[in-house]
């Protein structure tokens, strides 16, 4: 029952991401473009990040941490590979805060798993 429940946890906060995702896309990124914001060229890696292992938890449905922290592992090291590999893309280009924002959004999701995961009423001794 527990894993059904945590499973509709992880879709709904997919949902949220994927619409927070498209919102960004098409109003607000023009907004902090417009507002010179550190953070407008780097958030759809941060959200890249999410949208993986969100997905990955709800259609894969991993049982144990170690499994979790290697995917998400896997998911962020896919991500980037691909900002490597703009190098040698014409038109296309490397960013170092787009590297550090999928870091930080593989972290954020792994913790935002774990607390899902983690047994309701532990840690309150």
């Amino acid at each position: 029952m527990e894993k059904k429940n945590n499973r509709s946890v992880y879709a709904l906060i997919l949902v949220i991401i994927v619409a927070f995702t498209a919102y960004e896309e098409l109003h607000l990124r023009r907004y902090l473009f417009a507002r010179y914001s550190p953070i407008a060229d780097c958030l759809p890696n941060f959200l890249a990040s999410l949208l993986l292992a969100f997905g990955y938890m709800v259609f894969k449905k991993p049982e144990s941490n170690r499994e979790i922290g290697r995917s998400i592992l896997f998911l962020v090291a896919g991500l980037v590979l691909y900002e490597f590999i703009q190098l040698a893309m014409p038109h296309m280009v490397f960013d170092v805060k787009d590297i550090i924002a999928s870091i930080l959004g593989g972290l954020f999701a792994y913790g935002l798993i774990y607390v899902i995961r983690k047994p309701r009423g532990a840690g309150l001794s």
